[in-house]
């Protein structure tokens, strides 16, 4: 098992057309998001603007769920109406996306791969591949029997090769991909 704690320090900042992204993980570690070159990324955004457009992303799946504020997602067949730690919503990058309404976001992309982010509480199974873990509160988690403390902004990354649960008090956004290093 391969495990890698990530805090703000490690984490990259850029501006969109709508506010600033924070990119938390990026994998492979080599890859680039400018030139689209990656399998897994997971960031946090700033929707600053009222009204905004979502980058097309051809060939990506997205997940996100808003964090703090609320927005309202408008796709050609659909309206999504979410609100802090709503359930995330899938969609994909090559759906025209505009939304309406202020938040701070969490976000996974996939490329390449299959996976998903799902919001877990007390207990996630780790599953064989990449797994990320993002608290919403200071948590201390027990992974075979050892303690991690993991404060609310890191995100830890396991690269797990059989099932393991792992237990935590509260609340956690969890991201899956179908990937080992």
């Amino acid at each position: 098992m391969k495990i890698i704690h990530l805090r703000p320090e490690n984490f990259k900042t850029a501006t969109w057309s709508g506010g600033k992204t924070t990119e938390l993980y990026l994998y492979p570690e080599t890859g680039n998001y400018a030139r689209r070159d990656f399998q897994v990324r997971i960031s946090s955004a700033t929707v600053e603007l009222a009204e905004s457009d979502f980058t097309p992303l051809p060939g990506v799946e997205r997940y996100i769920t808003p964090l703090r504020g609320s927005f309202t997602l408008y796709q050609s067949d659909r309206t999504v109406p979410l609100s802090p730690l709503s359930d995330p919503y899938r969609f994909s990058g090559d759906t025209p996306t505009h939304c309406i309404g202020t938040a701070t976001d969490f976000n996974l992309m996939l490329r390449g791969c299959d996976g998903e982010m799902v919001l877990a509480a007390g207990q996630f199974c780790l599953r064989p591949g990449l797994n990320a873990l993002y608290p919403l509160a200071d948590t201390c988690l027990t992974l075979d029997a050892e303690q991690i403390l993991l404060r609310q902004g890191e995100l830890l990354v396991i690269f797990a090769e059989a099932p393991v649960m792992l237990t935590f008090p509260g609340k956690m956004l969890t991201c899956y991909a179908n990937i080992l290093p």
